[in-house]
């Protein structure tokens, strides 16, 4: 295995990976715990969460595990997709960014569709463009932040949503304590049924993904070793994992079995009601960059694939080719050298590249926003393929490829080793429960 000795040098602080990492766990699915607890029961969905916590850390610990196999800040899917399974690279990536921007997309919906009920009068707009005005409206926040290149500039607006996270956690809670929302559906220890189980399944296991931007911030920050980097996961899937349990019990213990799916909408309107809501669009829209950022990456990865073989075959027909080829002793020797295979797997991205793939992504996702109502089915189909790929399939895949396969490996590596196959297999199982459950329920 590689060295795991730190590389310390410029880049962010644990502070700041730390509040990146977490602000890209906690999004909107801290809202729609308390439904899921509504299906299966207050004993059950406390361990389901805690399944989902330990399950989605070590999926975040092997990517911090594997990383040290790719080139020292260069650490993708993509890179580690070339060393270990080079032929799934593009297929993975492709998933990789219909997840992530499908997820951005369905941000800006919740923005257009939540603002007009906040803000009921607009001095000069139809209340038929309201949603439209609070889409364009959002731009002035969301194209900037998509334009920084770096997880760490983006640390002072993750800092914001995590202020509106606190927000929303403390009005769930306080709500509790008060007693002062009638009760009306029964509270239940244990889910009435399997199918109830999967009808909210994905909420809790989804709820963790934040391995879209793992690499990301292992690549910038500035103490890369494995411990610091353990560490910085620990706190942040057990802070996470914290806030679901505290919010969805609360949340369930105050309106019972009738809860919804976005349990602020719920609550009696006042001024706080109204500033828990602005929370929420505040929430999400520091989220969009957050997604838009691993999208964008596996963009240009593809966007690479694609050039790299479209290069090549160019070459293959090209009439100007060189009768005498190079050296193969040569070649063949760079193929066992690791290190050069690394370097190979390097994917640039000029800044031309960077600026138009963000302005495409962008257009494409407004007019998404804009234009279509409701694609939550084609959302679910993506998340149950895209979210267990990043979450789960994809970091086992890594780990038991790249870990412990060494001859002197020893018992812990081979032990995490067959851990992260497990980790696979447990992936590919959420993927089929969720599909189920998108598709027959």
């Amino acid at each position: 295995m590689p060295s795991v000795d730190p590389v310390i040098g410029n880049g962010a602080s644990t502070v700041s990976s730390s509040i990146n990492l977490i602000k890209t766990i906690i999004g909107a699915g801290l809202l729609s715990m308390p439904l899921a607890y509504s299906t299966d029961g207050s004993i059950f969905g406390t361990f389901i969460i805690l399944v989902a916590a330990i399950t989605s850390g070590f999926g975040l610990v092997l990517q911090a595990l594997v990383s040290k196999f790719a080139p020292v800040g260069n650490a993708t899917f993509y890179n580690l997709c070339q060393i270990t399974y080079p032929q799934l690279s593009v297929i993975f990536d492709i998933a990789i960014a219909i997840q992530c921007f499908g997820c951005a997309v369905s941000y800006l919906v919740l923005i257009g569709d939540l603002m007009p009920t906040i803000v009921t009068y607009i001095p000069h707009v139809a209340e038929k463009h309201h949603r439209l005005f609070w889409l364009v409206a959002s731009t002035i926040a969301t194209v900037p932040l998509s334009f920084l290149k770096n997880l760490d500039s983006l640390k002072y607006t993750s800092i914001l949503g995590l202020v509106a996270v606190a927000y929303l956690t403390l009005f769930v809670v306080g709500h509790w304590f008060a007693n002062d929302i009638p009760r009306n559906g029964i509270i239940s220890y244990w889910p009435s049924s399997t199918t109830a189980v999967f009808s909210t399944f994905s909420i809790i296991v989804f709820a963790f993904t934040g391995h879209q931007n793992m690499f990301s911030i292992i690549n910038e920050a500035r103490d890369k070793s494995i411990g610091k980097l353990v560490s910085l996961i620990n706190f942040a899937i057990v802070l996470a994992a914290l806030l679901f349990i505290i919010v969805g019990l609360t949340g369930y213990l105050t309106f019972g079995a009738n809860v919804s799916g976005n349990i602020i909408l719920m609550y009696p309107a006042n001024w706080a009601t109204t500033l828990g809501r602005f929370c929420i669009v505040f929430m999400v829209l520091f989220s969009f960059p957050l997604m838009l950022h691993p999208a964008r990456i596996s963009v240009n990865n593809v966007y690479f694939a694609a050039k790299k073989k479209f290069i090549q075959v160019e070459e293959r027909v090209n009439e100007t080719t060189q009768l005498l080829q190079p050296d193969t002793s040569v070649q063949n020797e760079n193929e066992n050298d690791p290190e050069l295979q690394m370097k190979e797997v390097v994917v640039p991205f000029p800044r031309e590249t960077f600026i138009a793939i963000t302005i495409t992504l962008l257009v494409v996702g407004y007019f998404l926003a804009i234009t279509v109502k409701s694609f939550a089915f084609i959302l679910a189909i993506v998340g149950a393929t895209g979210s267990t790929s990043i979450s789960f399939i994809l970091p086992g895949l890594f780990g038991y490829k790249l870990i412990g396969s060494e001859v002197d490996a020893s018992k812990a590596e081979k032990a995490v080793k067959y851990l992260s196959l497990s980790l696979t297999v447990w992936g590919v199982i959420v993927m089929f429960v969720c599909l189920y459950s998108s598709l027959a329920l």
